[in-house]
């Protein structure tokens, strides 16, 4: 019998749990609370680089990427 494990992108803890969107249960809150940030510094429809909209939300480009890599902006 083999474990999964996986590492939470945020704070680098491993658990044996599958991780929504790779962050812990610890995490969540507050990558809720800079996602909604970042997506309230878009308008609606708008497009813009990464970089642009790391400079407007003040959010690292690395979370940015990862809500795309897992779909988040689709929500």
């Amino acid at each position: 019998m083999s474990n999964l494990f996986s590492q939470c992108e945020i704070c680098g803890c491993v658990t044996s749990l599958n991780l929504k969107n790779g962050v812990c249960f610890d995490c969540k809150e507050k990558d809720d609370e800079l996602f909604a940030l970042a997506k309230n510094s878009m308008k609606f429809g708008e497009k813009m680089l990464l970089e642009e909209l790391s400079n407007r939300s003040g959010i690292d480009c690395r979370h940015i990427l990862r809500w795309v890599r897992y779909g988040r902006f689709g929500d």
